[in-house]
């Protein structure tokens, strides 16, 4: 008897990207900063990060992006999306 298993990938640490991405803009106030920081961020994930984890021979079914510290209120799951069709 055989059955199968989802897979599900979480990302941790995203906000870690966007402090690499808010240290590299030098062009804007530091709200738009963090705004525009996510936005490179989200861009980098999903054309560097994202790829080689769908691309493998066994994709997962589902994958969550998490941010922030697990002690804080803040912690939470984001962008929780289906991976493949």
């Amino acid at each position: 008897m055989s059955f199968t298993v989802p897979l599900v990938v979480i990302f941790t640490k995203f906000d870690g990207q966007m402090n690499i991405e808010f240290a590299n803009l030098t062009d804007a106030n530091n709200e738009d900063k963090w705004e525009r920081a996510r936005e490179i961020a989200e861009i980098t994930f999903q054309n560097v990060y994202l790829p080689k984890v769908l691309d493998a021979k066994c994709p997962p079914k589902a994958y969550v992006k998490l941010e922030g510290e697990n002690d804080d209120d803040d912690f939470c799951q984001k962008n929780a999306s289906n991976a493949v069709s």
